[in-house]
């Protein structure tokens, strides 16, 4: 087997031992930076960027920066990157004859031919403790390696200490820290630091990203990390096929599993082939529920180990693996009978047996050695040949964890250098330790222990007592030898200092478990974070007050993450009291506005408010900027709360802020907020002047999410106003920088008005349908409060395909998700049209009654739930022959007009709001009106264009004509019907072409009589 798959070292960058600060100075200098900037961007000296790139000119053997942009340059084409093996799976490869699992060698076989051919496959291999799971792996890449070159990544799931993302972000680090950090850092963009908090030490190159309250939401973060990872493995997949393993699944935190099932179901990988491997009997309910949904969407290949047969114990028994045995007793029947009988063909147990008997004196039969029953009682008996000093030092690296840093355990053993080799030495030629060290400029000494039950039995060998002082002198240890990295190694400090129980400091507790819960959020794994959390809280009572909040804080933003919003709202609050105990202004800014907003985005707005409200009571004696962003955002949930006074006042005074303080940036923000706040009362027109006036100034200041929250919102207003190719535009600004910054509000905003034009100009329900479809799996997958809009598209979709039982049900749920906002009206009209369609009377003017008071007011701005639900009724009133009711709501469509300039309802298919106006008009029997409502409708439906509303408008247009009983307007009449029926035929809307016939069978019957 090839045991290097790099390239030359000529031709490798991770050979040069190029530090981390070295890849960004390095990074800074290929994008022509000069010292003076990148010791600006870094936030380190002038002097020390000199000495960096003085030391990368010697490492490059070039004699000017021109030479090393050069070095770098050349570098991006040599070629695919190529790594070595990992020496985990190296080792098992090599660890002795492989005996037996042809069949399972040759499934696996066959799923690599379909990765080689493109495919991604999934293979689970799943068998008890020591059955050969790793084993098989080992071997099976071994025979790849052979021919096919493969890009090998291996991780492994720990009992105690794997962090969210370990097995994944340890699988990855060879291949991330062996390519060009530039390249890289391109390909990854303003992802890359989401890449880093799993990797540490990658050396990628990050991009100064702006980072606040809305960012960084562990959901967002998550969702980012993993596009980051698929990224990273699809442009690995460009040069090799992968082979992607995962020991141990079966120990795998939620968050890891949530990361493999997206890249399982993601789809975007070719020529990936991922192995996972298992203990059935050990799952945990997160990992029952993956493989549940796996076998349900991805089908994965099940590879079932069993222990080997009686033959293939004696094989093993007589291979060549360093057995001390004699040839007699190989070749014993007998012997190899016993150890299948003792061991029912456990490769492990049979392994440490055959090497337990090498080691004792005498007849060598299964029953001659201290036979155990098990393998940790072989282990036990292995470990005590070893020296003292060894086991001692055993006792306390199995303490430490399967995995575990060298300089940690001579810090925790107090011992020499001579004493630490001879100890770790005299356990690796014992087989229980081996050496994981690797080979980046950042790598620390590591070594694992063979299994995890080597492990476990070592431990069982410990007093409790012993193991507990242990613990608490591991967490000092971790401290002390990782000073600057504490928050990387905050959840191995906190476990150990919980398992030191009663001989810990409460309060350092609380501390490194707050710690490791904010790093688990930062990196997405909200469930582990609130893991670490709720552990903190059982010692919160000593804390000082500062630690208490900020524990109440993150378990806040972990609970929200995870749905459990009243207990969101109650921990943030407990947050917010105790700093305002303690006068903190900047955690109080940053407590109310993140939970004013992100109460906000959840469709929460009773609660924005209240937080906002609580934030500025606190800060009534302060009018900085913080104060003014959080005015702003009050005033941004109040505006869809339906509040329209107080929430133009408390924009207005944010800008009076800014223009005090001269705060340009300030005012940005509080334009943007403007441009968000107005949609909420469908003033559109000001609120693309205001964004437009935002966008000059946001465009310069570092507040990207606002800048795409704004972007977002101008981007639908326009859509509303008719101004498609603006919006067009804007989206196209939008839609790179949200993904990058992680405002997946405002891509699916970009998203679904991208949806909207195309509906516009083609018309086809089953896109729509799809399209619903996939928005109501985004806003589940980001926790986004706008299913109602999801819902109503499904219904307008089935509506327009005739399907309209299915669209009743698909409206009734949107107004069940409807949430009390400013879009109140929606939900009910889109229902009343329906049912007013199927000829449900009596149930429409119910829930019209019922609803009457959501209609707009005159004279008075009114929320864009009470406009849209006097647009969508006046259509269902007219088809139920309510001509009079349908006539009274003409006054409040023309102020509608009037004071918004939208011409249609982007939200609602892109209804159009004249045609709504002409159908009123017709009602009153105003024929002048509604028909010029009607010419300017069918302008706007051209124009735009918009097949389906120039259907309905000319359809309502042949129908106000046939009312007339005017011979010419019957013969205009006809022609409407007849090209809107032609148009409803064409876009396959059979029910509205059905209605059509009708209205030209009584346009006949009128000719008729007229003729007559």
């Amino acid at each position: 087997m090839p045991t290097d798959y790099r390239q030359s070292k000529s031709g490798t960058f991770q050979d040069r031992g190029i530090t981390s600060r070295e890849w960004e100075v390095l990074q800074a200098v290929v994008n022509h930076l000069a010292n003076a900037e990148i010791a600006a961007a870094l936030g380190i000296s002038v002097r020390t960027v000199e000495s960096h790139v003085s030391n990368l000119l010697t490492k490059f053997e070039v004699s000017d920066r021109a030479g090393l942009v050069a070095a770098v340059r050349a570098h991006e084409d040599s070629g695919p990157v190529r790594i070595e093996a990992p020496p985990s799976l190296l080792r098992m490869a090599n660890a002795g004859e492989f005996v037996g699992r042809v069949p399972e060698l040759q499934q696996l076989h066959n799923e690599w031919e379909k990765v080689k051919g493109g495919a991604q496959r999934l293979v689970l291999v799943s068998g008890d403790a020591g059955i050969g799971k790793s084993r098989l792996v080992a071997e099976f890449t071994r025979q790849i390696a052979v021919s096919d070159d493969p890009l090998v990544l291996h991780g492994r799931c720990d009992e105690d200490v794997s962090g969210p993302f370990e097995a994944v972000g340890h699988a990855l680090a060879p291949f991330v820290r062996a390519c060009n950090p530039s390249r890289l850092a391109a390909e990854l963009d303003d992802l890359a630091p989401e890449l880093s908090r799993i990797i540490p030490g990658s050396g990628i190159g990050l991009p100064k990203v702006p980072v606040d309250a809305m960012q960084s939401d562990p959901h967002i973060t998550r969702l980012r990390l993993f596009d980051a990872v698929t990224r990273v493995l699809r442009q690995a997949t460009m040069s090799s096929p992968i082979l992607l393993a995962v020991d141990d699944l079966h120990w795998a935190p939620e968050p890891t599993l949530l990361l493999l099932k997206h890249l399982v179901q993601a789809e975007v990988l070719e020529r990936t082939l991922i192995v996972c491997t298992l203990r059935p009997g050990n799952v945990s309910d997160a990992v029952i529920g993956f493989l549940g949904e796996l076998r349900r969407d991805a089908m994965p290949v099940q590879i079932q180990l069993s222990g080997l047969h009686r033959v293939e114990v004696a094989q093993l028994l007589g291979a060549n693996g360093g057995s001390p045995l004699s040839r007699d007793d190989i070749f014993s029947e007998s012997l190899a009978y016993d150890i299948f009988s003792e061991t029912r063909g456990n490769p492990l147990y049979a392994a440490e047996l055959i090497r337990s008997l090498g080691e004792v004196s005498g007849p060598r039969t299964a029953g001659s050695a201290d036979v155990p029953h098990g393998v940790k009682d072989i282990v036990a008996a292995r470990v005590r040949r070893l020296k003292q000093e060894t086991q001692a030092l055993l006792g306390m690296a199995a303490v430490l964890g399967q995995e575990f840093d060298l300089n940690v355990l001579q810090r925790l053993a107090k011992v020499d250098d001579h004493t630490l080799l001879e100890g770790v030495e005299e356990a690796t030629h014992a087989k229980l330790l081996y050496d994981v060290t690797g080979i980046s400029p950042d790598a620390v000494e590591r070594y694992e222990f063979v299994h995890a039950v080597v492990r476990k039995a070592i431990i069982e060998t410990i007093s409790p007592a012993r193991t507990r002082r242990i613990h608490a002198a591991a967490a000092v240890a971790l401290e002390q030898s990782f000073p600057h990295a504490l928050e990387e190694r905050a959840d191995e400090i906190a476990r150990h200092l919980v398992q030191a129980g009663p001989i810990t400091d409460r309060q350092n507790v609380v501390r490194y478990l707050t710690m490791a819960g904010r790093a688990a959020l930062d990196s997405s794994a909200a469930e582990e974070g609130l893991r670490f959390l709720d552990q903190a809280m059982a010692f919160m009572d000593t804390a000082p007050a500062a630690d208490r909040a900020e524990l109440w804080f993150q378990r806040g933003l972990a609970l929200r993450t995870l749905g459990r919003w009243p207990d969101s709202v109650a921990a943030l609050r407990n947050a917010l009291d105790i700093y305002a105990g303690v006068g903190d202004l900047n955690a109080i800014s940053r407590t109310a506005y993140a939970a004013t907003l992100t109460m906000f985005w959840s469709f929460r707005m009773r609660e924005a408010c209240d937080f906002a409200f609580y934030g500025l009571k606190m800060l009534e004696s302060y009018d900085g900027a913080e104060r003014g962003r959080l005015l702003g955002a009050l005033s941004f949930a109040q505006a869809w709360n339906g509040e329209h006074g107080a929430s133009v006042g408390n924009i207005q005074e944010e800008l009076d802020i800014a223009s005090r303080l001269g705060d340009t940036e300030l005012r940005g923000h509080g334009l943007a907020m403007r441009a968000m706040q107005l949609p909420a009362f469908l003033e559109h027109s000001e609120a693309v002047s205001a964004g437009y006036e935002a966008l000059e100034i946001l465009r310069q200041s570092d507040d990207v999410w606002t800048l795409t929250s704004m972007l977002g919102f101008l981007n639908y207003t326009l859509v509303g106003l008719g101004r498609l190719e603006e919006a067009r535009a804007v989206g196209a600004e939008l839609d790179p920088i949200a993904v990058r910054v992680g405002n997946y509000a405002a891509l699916q905003q970009h998203i679904r008005m991208k949806a909207m034009i195309e509906f516009f100009q083609d018309g086809n329900p089953a896109a729509l349908e799809k399209f619903a479809r996939r928005d109501l799996a985004f806003s589940d997958a980001v926790g986004l409060g706008v299913f109602e809009h999801s819902h109503g598209w499904l219904g307008l979709a089935k509506f327009v395909a005739g399907e309209w039982e299915e669209a009743k049900h698909a409206c009734l749920a949107a107004l069940d998700a409807e949430a009390s906002t400013a879009m109140v009206g929606w939900g009910w009209s889109a229902l009343f049209e329906v049912l007013a369609y199927m000829g449900d009377s009596q149930a429409a003017m119910d829930l019209f009654e019922k609803n009457r008071h959501t209609l707009p007011q005159l004279d008075q701005a009114n929320t864009c739930g009470s406009w849209v639900a006097a647009l969508t009724a006046v259509d269902g009133l007219v088809v139920l022959g309510e001509l009079e009711q349908a006539a009274e709501l003409l006054p409040a469509i023309e102020q509608c007009i009037q004071r918004t300039g939208v011409v249609c309802i982007e939200f609602r298919g892109g209804r159009l709001v004249k045609r709504s106006a002409a159908i009123a008009a017709a009602a009153a029997g105003d024929w002048i009106h509604a028909e010029r409502y009607f010419r300017e409708a069918r302008h706007d439906a051209e124009s735009m264009p918009h097949v389906v509303e120039r259907a309905h408008t000319l359809r309502f247009h042949g129908k106000m004509l046939l009312q007339t009983g005017e011979e010419d307007s019957s013969d205009r009449a006809k022609k409407y019907l007849e090209d809107a029926r032609a148009a409803y035929a064409k876009l396959a809307m059979p029910r509205h072409a059905a209605m059509c016939d009708l209205d030209l069978e009584s346009a006949q019957v009128a000719g008729k009589r007229l003729a007559s």
